[in-house]
């Protein structure tokens, strides 16, 4: 009984995004339903849950302030050009699309995310896609498929929450998650080529996609081993990023040469990595990361709004240049805040009302087969808190010792808890908002769209419905959901079958 009171939370958020009733109400509806829920079938008090979500407001005012920067530095490369500049830059390496999608999702969007974490990945790589031609819904679909790095996203603080909370060994983690990341990769760089350039073109790009996922992989999981956890998604995502950029000079013969301008143009990317990275290393060094200021400084949120900040004399020109951009992004910025939080909230108050370890404990009653619904438990996690840290806290503990109960190795469930929490994230309501927002927002292209990269003239190939003018602004949320989700559902299911086969 207590499993099922708890589920009516998520029940009820599903059943509004199917019904249409938009992120912001179905998020509130949800909050609103689990609150309830807490109080009246888990003894949760209006005192506990009051208290419990003040512990986690420092969480959501950084979970905010990140989309904040994210969709603020968006707007002013808009308004500056540089997004159109460095799209141009793009087309100019790779000409071909089925090569573009490998370097944006395969290299841009992982590098990126294994340095700042909460999808900020995507919101490079969407506006990057949508510039050298690609219809915005699938730009918004293909950015989303790049978020396959997250168990070492903002280098690896979910992973290591998950090792904390269960008992395992960190770095022992990092290498069994890393393993188990294969089919991850694998099938949402297949999903991303396939729907991005269509079948025919996917077959034929089939040996550079194994070359690609060859590097990404086998460069996260050797860093892990060798080198450690943290850095993992940085320099194997980095590795893929160079064998991508390699068989685009090699295949085309496109100079890899950046113009003065172009250049320039990266300055605030470079800044935001560079700041972030040097920040999160040298609290690491001073071993120095549990105090209040180092929290601070290692924020992607304080580094996003730095760089926001210091964009337009970066871009070299003046302060006021960006001024249109700010109302602009609060505009697009709020509903998507207020949805994360609401739904992180949620998350939070399962965790905290035991509502999460009743529907862990109900799985567990499988015995033998809950090997198989644990990617489906994490994966649960991360589609409703869109957050692997959030994830690991409702769901690791009680995995391990679901674990436990059932003679089943806790190293591999605990991993298989942590990629199937991060892969979900990418279907989360907040972070299909933000891509569909960042996708709507993004100025079209001015140059030449390739043929095959244009929304309507592959319809049939994708399953993504577009409008024949690709300018147009429209792009649905439950659209790119749907298409999302579909894909994690297949690879949910590949974890499950490899649950069953690999309890190692």
């Amino acid at each position: 009984m207590n499993a099922v009171l708890a589920s009516v939370p998520i029940v009820v958020a599903l059943l509004l995004l199917l019904l249409r009733a938009g992120a912001v109400p179905a998020a509130a509806a949800a909050l609103t339903s689990a609150v309830l829920v807490a109080w009246l079938g888990f003894d949760v008090s209006a005192a506990d849950v009051v208290t419990g979500q003040a512990e986690f407001a420092p969480v959501y005012l950084e979970v905010a302030l990140i989309l904040l920067g994210g969709v603020l530095l968006s707007r002013l490369l808009a308004v500056t050009g540089a997004q159109q500049r460095l799209g141009e830059w793009v087309t100019g390496v790779c000409a071909d699309p089925a090569r573009a999608v490998l370097l944006v999702v395969l290299g841009l969007v992982p590098f990126v995310e294994s340095v700042t974490g909460f999808g900020v990945g995507a919101v490079i790589g969407v506006p990057l896609l949508v510039q050298f031609g690609f219809a915005r819904a699938r730009a918004a679909v293909l950015g989303l498929l790049g978020l396959v790095i997250v168990p070492w996203g903002s280098l690896g603080p979910g992973t290591l929450v998950a090792a904390k909370l269960s008992g395992v060994e960190f770095q022992q983690l990092g290498v069994y998650s890393a393993v188990l990341s294969l089919p991850v990769f694998l099938l949402s760089g297949g999903a991303a080529v396939l729907l991005g350039v269509g079948a025919r073109r996917a077959v034929t790009v089939l040996p550079e996609l194994v070359v690609v996922l060859v590097a990404l992989w086998g460069g996260v999981w050797a860093v892990n081993t060798v080198v450690g956890t943290p850095l993992a998604g940085l320099l194997g995502s980095l590795f893929a990023l160079a064998v991508v950029l390699t068989l685009a000079r090699v295949r085309e013969g496109g100079s890899l040469r950046l113009s003065r301008r172009t250049a320039r143009d990266l300055l605030p990317y470079l800044l935001l990595i560079i700041g972030l990275l040097t920040a999160t290393l040298g609290v690491t060094a001073a071993s120095v990361a549990d105090t209040g200021w180092a929290t601070v400084l290692t924020s992607p949120a304080l580094w996003l709004l730095t760089t926001c900040v210091a964009t337009p004399t970066l871009l070299g020109r003046s302060l006021r240049t960006g001024v249109p951009a700010v109302p602009q992004a609060l505009r697009r910025w709020w509903p998507v805040a207020v949805t994360t939080v609401l739904f992180l909230a949620m998350g939070t108050l399962l965790a905290g009302s035991g509502m999460s370890a009743a529907l862990a404990t109900a799985a567990s009653r499988l015995d033998a087969a809950y090997p198989a619904v644990a990617p489906w438990v994490g994966g649960l996690g991360g589609f409703i808190t869109g957050s692997n840290t959030g994830a690991s806290a409702m769901f690791a503990t009680s995995q391990a010792q679901t674990a436990q109960a059932i003679g089943y190795p806790m190293l591999t469930m605990v991993a298989l808890q942590n990629v199937a929490a991060s892969l979900t994230t990418m279907a989360a309501i907040p972070k299909v908002v933000l891509a569909g927002t960042l996708a709507r927002d993004t100025p079209a292209p001015t140059w030449h769209t390739p043929p095959r990269a244009s929304g309507s003239r592959e319809r049939h190939a994708t399953g993504i419905t577009t409008t024949v003018d690709d300018t147009a602004v429209r792009v649905g949320t439950g659209q790119v959901l749907r298409v999302v989700l579909t894909v994690d559902i297949v690879i949910l299911v590949v974890l499950s079958a490899v649950a069953l086969l690999w309890p190692v």
